[in-house]
């Protein structure tokens, strides 16, 4: 896939800039950001050339200014600045050109041919529902893997499930005392268990040591043990795997703590050689320096038995391993930012240099949330709420005429869906957020319904303006709303790198924000004057291009929804 419009025309502007100067180009790359529109597209402070050339910012910047040709690009001085503006020709048809022609494709590239990256996220514990917090994980891994591919990377997402533990054995031993045989498959009675279970071993030291014992039995090997861990972890995985596939979510694997059974005593024989082992209280320990209060590093209990940081050594190995992975990320929660630097380190310490590739993709917490069944946060009653409060407000919209729909359950589905999603991605990863659930099921403002609608406008447009055109004359492009809608677009490949690069989801979220904005300013401006209007009777050539742009514009939004995992509804 070839550089996107932007990036080619920032590299021409930093070539050109770095051979006016005499100087590298990687140089001065860093200096070039985005201009205030309105003064151009690129801008290039002078400042730091003032002590070497002895003269001021602005004369400087006046006599780059003139030396500095781009094809394509216009470049003036303003003050200290050297900017630079796209040319309405050939960009406007470069921008419209690229997003039509790769459709759901477009802002990707092929940065990432021939690598691969391994994500792990979402990992929920077996023998307990997906709760509603289990949505960070599962939605922020699940883009940031859209991300990479869209990039040309080969993706091995990971569900890392909790299906090794004393965990299990609560819900084993809860089910000799509690569980009704004719429903082990139940995974609602599974649940009722193990929250029984689990109280009973907080007011019971008996009864959790009994819950140790059959965890112990289950390393061991038991036969017995083992038959009912299998049974009651397909009973999970299949409700899991309803959830997943209303998201439209597929894991590469889907391989638990269990997969390293019985593969960890090579790990900690090659611990014991570097960095060393040592006991402490019967427990075995990493021997690492430790910062004062800091817990160490267990590899196994006094009871032998082992624990997740060192399954989570065996399984970073053993990935490395299977992929030779570019990058291994880990979409775990901000709470477990010590278990992360202390198992990067346990690697380094190894030997193991590729740990320097392994990346904690930490997120903040979600407040505030619950339903109207109550304080329930299990994430499939969010979800079925919010189809149902999506379903009140389109049917109120189709009486009242604004929403047509051949499937009404359908599309309070996608907007459902979409609404949760988009609330959640659209903020910083790392930052805590209050749930509300009127402001994730508005249908103006930053939400999930209000960009869905955006895209289900540009396609009702096309489809009253007879289809998007076969050929337009961009020259007609000129109003400044239409080239601000174009610079949107332009931008998405830009973002789609930034957001893949720092693992950050809420770049294509903000994004989105921008262009259906900028469309919709842009809409709207026949209102008060016909001749704006993009369905232009009475003037065929104007018209085919404001369609040739909504079509791009419907083409873009697509591919930033798509890249978040949220539907595209086109009647709404």
């Amino acid at each position: 896939m070839n550089p996107s419009v932007y990036s080619r025309y920032r590299t021409a502007f930093v070539e050109a800039l770095a051979q006016a100067l005499g100087v590298p180009a990687s140089e001065i790359d860093s200096q070039v950001k985005p201009a205030d529109p309105a003064h151009g597209d690129l801008s290039f402070p002078t400042f730091p050339l003032a002590k070497a050339q002895k003269k001021a910012p602005p004369a400087i910047a006046a006599s780059l200014a003139q030396s500095v040709k781009v094809p394509g690009l216009e470049v003036v001085a303003a003050g200290p600045y050297v900017n630079a503006k796209f040319a309405q020709l050939p960009f406007t048809a470069e921008v419209i050109d690229t997003a039509r022609s790769q459709g759901v494709r477009y802002g990707g590239g092929d940065q990432g041919a021939g690598k691969t990256v391994v994500i792990d996220y979402s990992s929920p514990n077996i023998a307990k529902p997906i709760a509603f917090h289990h949505i960070r994980s599962t939605m922020i891994g699940h883009s940031v893997a859209n991300l990479h591919r869209a990039l040309g990377y080969k993706v091995e997402g990971i569900n890392y499930l909790g299906d090794w533990g004393k965990q299990f054995g609560l819900v084993a031993v809860g089910f000799q005392e509690y569980g009704v045989p004719e429903r082990r498959k139940d995974m609602a009675h599974l649940v009722e268990v193990y929250v029984k279970a689990n109280k009973r071993a907080e007011a019971e030291p008996a009864f959790d040591e009994r819950a140790r014992d059959f965890f112990r039995r289950m390393e061991a090997g038991e036969s017995e043990a083992l038959a009912l861990w299998k049974e009651f972890r397909e009973t999970s995985v299949r409700d899991f795997e309803r959830i997943y596939a209303r998201l439209g979510i597929q894991f590469e694997h889907m391989e638990g703590e269990s997969f390293y059974q019985g593969k960890m005593e090579p790990v900690i024989d090659e611990i014991a050689r570097k960095p060393g082992v040592k006991e402490s209280q019967g427990a075995t320990i990493v021997d690492l320096p430790y910062a004062e209060n800091e817990p160490p590093v267990l590899l196994k209990k006094n009871d032998g038995s082992t624990l997740y940081a060192t399954r989570d050594l065996a399984a970073a190995i053993d990935r490395h391993e299977r992929f030779q992975f570019e990058k291994s990320l880990y979409v775990v929660a901000t709470d477990q930012a010590l278990h992360f630097r202390q198992l990067f380190r346990v690697l380094e310490a190894m030997g193991r240099e590729w740990s320097k590739r392994m990346v904690h993709v930490n997120f903040g917490r979600v407040h505030g949330m619950s339903t109207r069944k109550g304080n329930v946060v299990l994430l499939n009653d969010v979800l079925d709420e919010a189809k149902t409060r999506a379903l009140e407000k389109v049917q109120e919209n189709i009486q009242a005429g604004k929403i047509q729909t051949n499937n009404a359950e359908e599309l309070a589905e996608q907007i459902g869906l979409g609404a949760i999603v988009f609330g959640d991605l659209k903020n910083r990863r790392t930052t805590d957020y209050t749930f509300d659930w009127e402001d994730v099921l508005a249908f103006e403002g930053h939400s999930g319904p209000y960009l869905q609608y955006a895209h289900a406008r540009t396609c009702n447009i096309l489809r009253r303006g007879g289809g998007a055109p076969a050929s337009y004359d961009a020259s007609l492009l000129t109003l400044p709303e239409e080239q601000a809608v174009l610079r949107v677009i332009a931008r998405l490949p830009v973002v789609v790198q930034e957001a893949a690069d720092q693992a950050e989801p809420s770049f294509i979220a903000r994004w989105l924000l921008d262009l259906a904005a900028e469309f919709s300013r842009y809409y709207t401006l026949g209102n008060q004057d016909r001749t704006k209007r993009v369905i232009l009777e009475g003037n065929e050539p104007l018209k085919a291009a404001r369609l040739a742009l909504t079509d791009a514009t419907r083409v873009a939004l697509a591919a930033g929804l798509a890249l978040l995992g949220i539907a595209t509804p086109e009647n709404m």
